[in-house]
């Protein structure tokens, strides 16, 4: 799942920073230009002092010749594990930063604006790199010279982030376009043209600029603070820049409990009060989120929070672009819509361009937009005037709000969100359907029986036991900020003394751990450790060692069952936050032309990966079929109930239409309790559309589908294939289509 970013003030960094000074500074090299990283503003002590000892490769005035790759340091084991802790912390993509290579309309936005620009305008055209997004304007930018036939000049891109920088050439390189542009480790405040080249030459100074990270809330801040280092360092007198001016927008949103990955309040829960939960939510949280996955419902007029024009020079002392005041804060008067509660505001940029606006709002498939959390709901009146305050941190880059009223609540609330609780969570908690499911199981079979809850959370399931009046529960708890949680949730509901909150891993206990009388076993052994993938959280392992280890060897089993159902699909690409590699569409160009990214997919979407199948597109090739069945209550004796259940096998498919399979997507349904008749309806299926074709009672939403890609094969409608499935005991996973 993607968090916002965070600052690294004050962080878990510095610490490690502190302790390990001489690797770090031999580590930063390797992925950016450090000279760049002293620019920034929220960088703290422990980083600074660590970039000037030995080993630092940066040039503080760093040229428009400096290509060169700094010479190799020996590298300890602390400092190659150190090398892999800053690529996973600020440079590791995500499934969000490929998603704008796909973007058809967004490359012919900026296609056409640099190719207007550049018939009016000779010289040489920079482009600025940003962190939401892999770099794709460089290629629309010197293709577009080139395909326009325009006269020849050389495309520079400021990138410090070494990988990214690797792939990028690679990519240039892939589209027969580096004879024409330049990959610059270096960023706008250390970056130094060559102001005696001429208009056509490398290195001279720019005459465009162009700034996609102007582009995404996310990163306007850092873009704009860029530009006004580009207009001091190496922009000509009277470039152009590319938008020629950003308004940031915002809108007020009441945004409720649901099933979407959001950080909305949470309340009352089937009947218990989780508000306690809210604290791993912080005071005023902030999430980056695509508005039209998630409900919600504009409560205010639209306003403007920031109009800044990125053509005109830096003014004031503090050299800041003209209409952005960050430090001096932002006020806006908007209007109510109907009466009600206003949780939100949310915020997106629009982009002007010479023609047109290219906007990063909710109609932007490839974009998300900033939904910034009020510290208190505000109560709205139709047709009232609403004032907001706001205040951006440069460190984290979010935008915070409170009514004018509740101003001083903006230096008092925290934005900070638990990091040890992800913001799944969330979803999981208000999902009405998966916990009305588990509330009639539990119900039905736990009366009188001790009760064993194993990732037990907030407790919800536990407290459901102790409602139906279970003899004894224990909650099982691996993280300690959830187990003081629950520890809380449970007081707040009556049941502190009546349910034992173990913090721990179930793997690491034995029955007395449970605070049963008499070390007595669990009667029942409750849990909901269950990915997208079924698998993927240790479901089979973890229930395997509580039936030998924790319950009695005829203990219930909730959720008893489960069955994982697939469908073969071709996935085409598309502005989704789908990482597909270039692989899965040879015959496409769109897709093959960043076949040099292929390599920064992070390693778990080589396995399988999250995706909403009514948000993006595909074609079913194939009718849904099952693949495994799993029986969580299967005898002891039987290799089912072992925690290394390993199987694989061929499943022979008919296509239902004739295509290319390059993915498989799966889902699960869920048997809670086992009835007396095998073939009876399972209680859940988590892909809502399948419910009633997987035989199930009802969908739920808290999770999604899961998204492998495999080899593309070509099928044939009404013949049939092969596909080879298989699991471990934490993975589900497909081989490949053969046949069709």
């Amino acid at each position: 799942m993607t968090t916002p970013q965070r600052g690294i003030e004050g962080t878990f960094w510095d610490v490690q920073i502190a302790r390990n000074r001489r690797s770090f500074s031999r580590a930063v090299p390797a992925f950016f230009d450090v000279g760049a990283m002293r620019q920034l503003p929220h960088i703290s002590a422990p980083w600074r002092a660590a970039m000037t000892t030995e080993g630092d490769s940066s040039v503080e005035n760093s040229s428009s010749d400096d290509e060169a790759i700094a010479p190799k340091t020996k590298r300890s084991l602390r400092g190659v594990l150190l090398q892999y802790m800053l690529y996973d912390a600020f440079i590791r993509p995500t499934a969000w930063h490929f998603a704008p290579l796909h973007d058809a309309d967004r490359e012919r936005a900026w296609r056409e604006a640099v190719t207007r620009v550049c018939r009016e305008n000779q010289g040489a055209v920079y482009v600025l790199s940003n962190a939401s997004e892999l770099p794709s304007v460089p290629v629309y930018a010197a293709s577009a010279i080139r395909d326009a036939q325009l006269p020849a000049r050389f495309v520079h891109v400021l990138e410090p982030r070494r990988p990214i920088a690797s792939a990028l050439r690679a990519v240039i390189k892939d589209n027969a376009l580096d004879e024409s542009t330049r990959v610059l480790q270096s960023s706008p405040g250390v970056y130094r043209p060559n102001r005696k080249a001429a208009d056509d030459a490398p290195g001279a100074p720019a005459r465009l600029l162009l700034v996609p990270g102007a582009e995404d809330i996310a990163t306007v801040g850092k873009a704009l603070d860029d530009v006004a280092e580009a207009h001091a360092n190496f922009l000509a007198p009277g470039a152009r820049v590319l938008p020629s001016s950003v308004v940031v927008r915002a809108v007020g949103v009441r945004v409720p409990a649901q099933t979407d990955l959001v950080r909305a309040r949470v309340g009352t829960v089937s009947g218990f009060d989780l508000s306690a939960f809210n604290a791993f939510r912080g005071e005023a949280p902030v999430d980056l989120i695509r508005l039209g996955d998630i409900k919600h419902v504009e409560v205010t007029t639209r306003g403007a929070l920031a109009r800044v024009s990125l053509e005109d020079p830096p003014e004031g002392e503090d050299g800041e672009l003209r209409g952005w005041a960050p430090t001096a804060g932002f006020a806006m008067d908007l209007q109510a819509l109907e009466d009600g509660e206003m949780t939100a505001v949310a915020v997106w940029t629009d982009c002007e361009f010479p023609e047109e606006t290219l906007s990063g709002g909710a109609d932007r498939p490839s974009r998300r937009q900033m939904l910034s959390f009020l510290p208190t709901p505000a109560t709205l009146r139709a047709g009232t005037p609403v004032r907001v305050r706001g205040a951006y941190d440069s460190a984290s880059g979010h935008f915070r709000f409170a009514l004018e009223r509740d101003e001083g609540l903006l230096a008092r609330a925290s934005a900070g969100v638990s990091m040890s609780v992800e913001r799944w969570h969330f979803p999981m908690v208000n999902d009405e359907r998966r916990n009305r499911a588990y509330d009639h199981a539990v119900r039905e079979v736990v009366a009188g029986r001790r009760c064993v809850d194993i990732g037990g959370g907030s407790g919800l399931l536990a407290m459901m036991a102790a409602r139906a009046g279970a003899e004894q529960v224990a909650t099982v708890e691996r993280v300690g900020d959830m187990a003081a949680c629950a520890t809380r949730v449970l007081a707040s509901n009556g049941f502190a003394g009546k349910i034992t909150v173990v913090h721990g891993s179930s793997l690491d206990l034995e029955p007395a751990s449970l605070g049963f009388a008499n070390a007595a076993r669990a009667t029942v052994v409750l849990s909901e450790v269950l990915d997208d993938g079924l698998l993927g959280e240790g479901v089979i392992p973890t229930v395997a060692h509580a039936r030998r280890h924790l319950a009695t060897p005829d203990a219930l089993v909730i959720p008893a069952a489960a069955k994982v159902w697939a469908q073969v699909v071709s996935l085409p690409p598309q502005p989704e936050p789908i990482i597909a590699p270039a692989s899965a569409v040879p015959d496409d160009p769109r897709a093959s032309r960043w076949s040099g990214y292929d390599g920064m997919r992070p390693p778990e979407v080589k396995k399988y990966t999250s995706v909403r199948l009514d948000r993006v597109a595909y074609r079913a090739l194939s009718e849904p079929f099952p693949v495994f069945g799993f029986d969580f209550d299967a005898p002891l004796d039987d290799p089912a109930s072992t925690a290394e259940y390993s199987r694989e096998c061929d499943l022979a498919i008919e296509a239902s239409e004739t295509g290319t399979v390059n993915a498989v997507v799966f889902w699960f349904t869920l048997t809670l309790n086992r009835g007396e008749a095998r073939d009876a309806p399972a209680d859940v299926c988590t892909y809502p559309a399948m419910t009633e074709r997987c035989h199930a009672k009802e969908g739920t939403r808290c999770w999604n589908e899961a998204l492998q890609f495999v080899e593309p094969a070509e099928v044939t409608e009404g013949k049939p294939f092969t596909i080879r499935a298989a699991h471990s005991p934490t993975r589900v996973f497909f081989r490949g289509v053969t046949g069709g």
